[in-house]
């Protein structure tokens, strides 16, 4: 009897420790491929390190190239332009979305929208390099239809791509055209959530359409809206794929994201110290956010 009490706890022992066993390998692939670098090059942060030289002739300079991250006007101007970028994009997808998600999730047009629906998910589905070559082309000064359609309306052609302001609008509208699609997907399925029992009420009761939205439907989506923020929030800080394709940061520097001025920093500049120094500062910004985030998706979650 002692000796089967002693093989059960073998045996409790071995598949406790069996679901370890079996992650280990993932874990381990995981500390090689993104940990690694991650400190590497939290490392390279502390040097002077130039791509162009060899590695002997790494140089330790402690702050040196977070001071010059802090006092760089490129970086700087950078994440100024990331945030408002980010504010606005977040802001007007969650309008569209929201707006065609109640559209399709109307009775009237619920069971034709089908097709609609099809259509509308397609950006989702495209790869940001694709979409970026796509709306190169719909953007191009001469032969785009974009301007095309502005010369039929009686309305002068624009350099879409190489004008700061006219840059930053397709920016703009090439990473709402992309992501409101995943902003409506999950407004679509929120508002199945709604009971049907309180817009009947609301009928009952002669409130609009705009009473109905704003007393019943917004607070049910609440911690939804919430936690489409904080996806979009962290996706667009991270905006680099459309902006490489269509502008390449230019005209100038006014289109750059921080994300693509590290880039510019290690690759372009080969300096590899300051570009990890700025990509951590980057870091600090996209984990500041999150966390941010999900202190209001909890704190929504709890009321």
């Amino acid at each position: 009897m002692a000796t089967s009490r002693i093989k059960k706890g073998r045996l409790n022992h071995s598949q406790r420790i069996a679901p370890y066993l079996f992650i280990l390998p993932a874990m381990l692939l995981t500390a090689v491929l993104m940990l690694y670098p991650i400190f590497y090059s939290l490392y390279l942060s502390f040097h002077k390190y130039m791509l162009n030289v060899p590695v002997d002739r790494m140089a330790f300079n402690g702050l040196d190239n977070y001071k010059y991250i802090f006092t760089n006007e490129e970086f700087l101007y950078s994440l100024k332009w990331t945030l408002i970028f980010t504010v606005v994009v977040v802001s007007l997808e969650l309008i569209f979305g929201m707006l065609l998600a109640l559209f399709l999730n109307n009775k009237a047009v619920k069971k034709r929208a089908v097709p609609f629906r099809t259509l509308l998910f397609l950006p989702m589905m495209i790869s940001p390099i694709i979409t970026g070559v796509m709306w190169r082309g719909l953007f191009e000064a001469k032969f785009g239809p974009i301007n095309y359609l502005l010369n039929c309306l009686g309305f002068p052609s624009v350099n879409w791509l190489a004008e700061e302001t006219p840059a930053k609008i397709a920016l703009i509208t090439t990473d709402v055209w992309h992501y409101t699609a995943f902003v409506m997907l999950v407004f679509l399925a929120a508002l199945q959530t709604v009971p049907e029992e309180l817009y009947e009420a609301a009928m009952v009761e002669g409130a609009n359409g705009f009473q109905t939205f704003f007393k019943i439907t917004l607070p049910y989506l609440r911690n939804f809206v919430a936690l489409i923020v904080s996806v979009r929030l962290m996706d667009a800080l991270r905006f680099f794929d459309e902006i490489f394709v269509l502008t390449k940061g230019g005209p100038g520097i006014s289109t750059q994201t921080a994300g693509f001025t590290v880039y510019r920093l290690a690759f372009r500049y080969s300096d590899a110290g300051a570009g990890s120094a700025g990509a951590f500062v980057f870091l600090i910004l996209i984990a500041a956010v999150s966390l941010l985030s999900m202190f209001l998706i909890k704190g929504r979650s709890k009321d």
